[in-house]
């Protein structure tokens, strides 16, 4: 990234591809609790920013699992068992899942996901597979 760039995106927000960008997370957590899913890495897009606040008034958490549990499928067993922790710690019963693109390049399969934290935790999910490409400021 060079000089130019970085002075513009102290400046205000990345112009973005059309997608719902900086308001994105707020519209997603008012569906229920969000779960940020993906690589640590993908919080660097500016949207992903304001996740700290929902973050602080206990409305968003992360998962962010590793490479390795990308590969295993391991992150599958995370993701139900963060979504049974924060349900039990919150009292929480509707989460949204926003994914990064992992998630995509995994062909994650959501409906039996979905299916599955229903059954075993009685959890409603909403998975929102988009928000990697909502934000666009992937230059």
């Amino acid at each position: 990234m060079n000089r130019e760039k970085n002075r513009n995106m102290d400046e205000g927000p990345m112009p973005h591809r059309g997608g719902k960008g900086n308001h994105l997370l707020e519209e997603l957590a008012e569906k229920g609790m969000l779960l940020f899913v993906g690589s640590v890495n993908c919080l660097r897009h500016k949207p992903y920013r304001r996740i700290g606040a929902l973050r602080r008034a206990g409305r968003a958490a992360l998962l962010c699992p590793s490479m390795s549990d990308f590969s295993s499928g391991r992150y599958l067993n995370q993701i139900v068992e963060a979504l049974a922790e924060l349900s039990r710690e919150h009292g929480e019963k509707q989460f949204v899942i926003a994914c990064g693109c992992q998630w995509v390049i995994l062909s994650t399969d959501s409906e039996l996901l979905k299916e599955r934290v229903k059954r075993e935790h009685d959890i409603d999910l909403t998975v929102f597979e988009d928000a990697h490409l909502e934000f666009g400021d992937h230059e």
